[in-house]
């Protein structure tokens, strides 16, 4: 399979780089500007993912594209017009989507608002990007390119590939609610190979 990975330089780019590789798939490593080190064989492409003719060149050789891109604090506001350019290379290429974007979109445990709203996951100061996180899975929501939405636990951090996962549905998983980067890019490479058919799904370890 040939897969694309914006965000590459990234903790998650970067792993799902290292999985699909791993898999042997042919991937394609797209970064803005710190050029990392690959496993051999991935190709290194240096762009934004607001470059409209960058991605429909990069989207029209590959069969799947994972949006890996996080904005940058202060920045936050990019992440849906980022979100919607990738989005409609997307379609204009036929080439299906896998944006990997944040907890805050997810309904809480056992209630029925979103987690941006509950403060025991979202204090004050992350509340910025945890807003852009439900923003984004708007415009993916309001689009007709074939995308899927992956919504990360509370917890995301570098750590150990354990190989496993459990899987759910729009509602945050807890027991606990965290996975590493590492075995987050299994589920990625794993929809991307078996897509399950939802719109919007979380992981946790």
């Amino acid at each position: 399979m040939k897969i694309a990975v914006v965000g590459a330089a990234g903790m998650v780019g970067a792993e799902v780089v290292a999985e699909a590789a791993r898999r042997r798939h042919d991937v394609t490593a797209v970064v803005r500007s710190t050029v990392p080190e690959v496993p051999d064989g991935v190709r290194v492409v240096r762009g934004d993912a607001t470059d409209r003719a960058l991605m429909a060149d990069v989207l029209s050789r590959v069969d799947g594209v994972v949006a890996a891109t996080r904005p940058r604090p202060g920045q936050e506001q990019s992440a849906g017009p980022a979100t919607a350019a990738l989005l409609d290379a997307a379609l204009a290429a036929g080439t299906r989507v896998l944006v990997v974007g944040g907890a805050a979109p997810l309904r809480s445990p056992g209630g029925t608002g979103l987690v941006l709203d509950d403060d025991r996951f979202v204090p004050a100061h992350v509340r910025p990007i945890a807003a852009a996180s439900v923003r984004q899975l708007e415009v993916c929501r309001a689009h007709a390119a074939d995308w899927v939405y992956l919504s990360p636990p509370a917890l995301l951090e570098p750590g150990e590939r354990t190989g496993t996962y459990r899987r759910g549905g729009d509602e945050m998983l807890t027991g606990p609610s965290a996975i590493s980067a590492a075995d987050l890019a299994i589920a990625v490479v794993d929809e991307l190979e078996r897509p399950h058919g939802d719109r919007h799904f979380t992981v946790a370890s």
